[in-house]
């Protein structure tokens, strides 16, 4: 009974606390916002500014893939989101929003009076508004992008904000999101730091909730050859690596894999019984068919069945385990004239249950580990046979 009554005391207590610290923060930060990499898109706009948040997280899906996906996230979808919405409604005694509007990001903030100041297709885009937060129902009120930066009407507070993504150099992306925020004169100031330092743990909770439904969004909406296989697949991991190389050039790599082949080129200790992966091709192991099976294991038939192939393109594999039904694609993209983006996926399906739920997130990190070790060795094999 103590640890009950301790933890229905504490948990809350602490959760306060640490919203009274982070609200405090805001407040002695507020009109002196850390550098660290800003917006130049956003400095067109708004180069002097009280307050900035700056967030960024890898997807494993190309950039514009990325940035689709941000803008059409659902704002509300994520639970705490749509409790930090209700909280604010509470506080602030607002009106209930009957508009309907549309769920995506992008055209539900438009809908609600939020301008684009800039839009670099396929790589950014600028949103703005003046509007006075701290009313229980705002109005934002969309500027010309030739008026944002020159307008000063007392009693406002000037807002943009960014989506935008870049590729990297591993074959992911890195999608950012920057927000500043300025008041117009002394007393929105006044009134703005008050709202900001109130609000600011519950604004940046949200932030980090899209994010994190950002990155499933995007690998879903990233469709791959074999995802067609599994269409009640109810987990999904992708990685991806850039190699200097073209696809003629790393196909002969995935053609042999395979335990008593040439290995998986992951740590051999774990996955090839110790005998280390190749590190030539060999000619022997370069037909392969549908219907063949690269084993898992030093003897015995388990392992993966060939059910696609498409030369230099993809390699679909389907898991031979009982547990539950999986897919393993290997998809090469051209890069330019001599380089490749090489995306695995692996999905799977299975009947939810406890013994899945414990066991599911164990697999996942497993197969995390090893797969980076296996892409980073195929890189390496393709690039140094096609070094001149």
């Amino acid at each position: 009974m103590s640890t009950l009554v301790l933890c229905l005391v504490g948990v809350p207590a602490l959760a306060a606390g640490g919203y009274a610290v982070v609200a405090a923060v805001g407040w002695f930060r507020y009109g002196r916002p850390r550098g660290g990499g800003p917006d130049t898109a956003l400095d067109a706009f708004m180069p002097i500014y009280d307050v900035v948040e700056r967030h960024e997280v890898t997807v494993a899906a190309p950039a514009a893939v990325a940035l689709e996906a941000a803008k059409k996230l659902d704002l509300e979808g994520p639970r705490l989101v749509r409790a930090i919405f209700a909280a604010r409604a509470r506080v602030l005694r607002s009106a209930p929003d009957d508009a309907a509007r549309p769920r995506g990001l992008l055209e539900k903030t438009k809908s609600m009076g939020w301008g684009v100041l800039s839009d670099r297709a396929g790589r950014e885009i600028v949103l703005g508004a003046a509007t006075k937060p701290w009313e229980p129902n705002p109005v934002f009120r969309a500027l010309r992008p030739g008026e944002f930066a020159a307008f000063r009407e007392p009693g406002h507070v000037k807002i943009a904000w960014t989506l935008g993504a870049v590729d990297g150099p591993d074959g992911s992306s890195v999608f950012r999101t920057e927000t500043r925020a300025v008041a117009t004169d002394a007393n929105a100031r006044r009134k703005f730091r008050r709202y900001w330092a109130f609000l600011s743990p519950g604004i940046r909770l949200i932030r980090s909730a899209l994010l994190g439904g950002l990155v499933a969004e995007a690998e879903r909406a990233w469709r791959l050859e074999g995802d067609d296989v599994l269409t009640d697949a109810r987990t999904q991991l992708t990685h991806a690596v850039a190699i200097a190389a073209p696809p003629r050039d790393v196909w002969p790599w995935l053609v042999q894999m395979g335990c008593q082949r040439a290995g998986w080129y992951s740590w051999d200790i774990l996955d090839n019984a110790g005998v280390r992966s190749a590190e030539r091709i060999v000619p022997e192991l370069q037909h392969l068919r549908v219907g063949d099976v690269l084993p898992a294991r030093p003897v015995g038939k388990e392992g993966f069945e060939v059910i696609r192939i498409v030369p230099e393109r993809a390699l679909v594999l389907r898991g031979l385990a009982a547990q539950w039904a999986g897919t393993w694609a290997f998809v090469l993209e051209p890069l330019g004239p001599n380089g490749t983006r090489l995306v695995t996926r692996y999905r799977a399906a299975y009947a939810p249950s406890a013994r899945m739920s414990l066991l599911v997130p164990v697999l996942k990190a497993a197969h995390e580990v090893m797969e980076r070790k296996q892409l980073r060795t195929i890189k390496h094999h393709a690039e140094l046979g096609h070094a001149p």
